[in-house]
């Protein structure tokens, strides 16, 4: 893994005009997801289940989907009265920035300050955006903030994946909002192990099984 600058590329993604967006939501693998092969040893990323995006420039960037902390966002913010009372968990998104607080949300309409991930999904980082969620509690069950996020350098996470790092899968939007975190890893790695006809995802060969030592 490799630190790369988040705020720049929400920075870069924010400055998308409107037919930009309109392709990236029409592009089916712009946000795909990451189930770590059993054998991976990265402490980081060991059975994780990663939500990756592409973006314009440079590799993939992403978020950890399983990796729950202990921590409460009202324990985050333990001044701000709009998050007292809430039950938010705040996840591991990352080995990058681990200190900066990070929010996947869905969104009817575009935020300024953000990056689109799917349809009305995004991702952001900026204090703007959090405290427009922040008035919106009815909303939690949408939410999900994460400490720290996950990047690769340009072609790295490709060359993970031809070794059989990772299987990919098509994002489904249920496993960021809806399906349970403590058994998410095992359910896709179960889709993940069907054989398929068809195992590309825009010319990267799906991973098969590292060999055993």
């Amino acid at each position: 893994m490799r630190m790369r600058c988040w705020l720049a590329v929400l920075v870069a993604a924010a400055a998308l005009p409107a037919s930009g967006v309109a392709r990236a939501q029409s592009e089916p693998d712009r946000a795909f997801l990451l189930i770590a092969n059993p054998q991976l040893q990265d402490p980081n990323f060991a059975g994780t289940v990663v939500l990756a995006v592409r973006v314009d420039q440079g590799g993939p960037l992403g978020v950890i989907l399983n990796r729950p902390t202990t921590t409460l966002l009202g324990e985050v913010y333990p001044d701000r009265a709009e998050v007292a009372g809430r039950k938010d968990i705040v996840y591991f998104g990352g080995p990058v920035q681990p200190d900066a607080l990070l929010f996947a949300f869905r969104s009817a309409t575009r935020p300024q300050q953000g990056m689109l991930v799917a349809e009305d999904i995004y991702l952001s980082g900026y204090s703007r955006v959090l405290d427009e969620l922040l008035k919106h509690p009815e909303d939690a069950a949408e939410q999900r903030y994460f400490v720290g996020y996950s990047g690769w350098a340009e072609g790295q996470l490709e060359a993970e994946i031809e070794v059989g790092g990772w299987y990919v899968l098509p994002l489904d939007t249920g496993a960021i909002f809806r399906m349970n975190p403590r058994t998410l890893y095992e359910d896709l790695l179960k889709r993940a192990l069907v054989p398929r006809i068809e195992a590309r995802t825009d010319g990267w060969r799906r991973a098969a099984p590292l060999a055993a030592n």
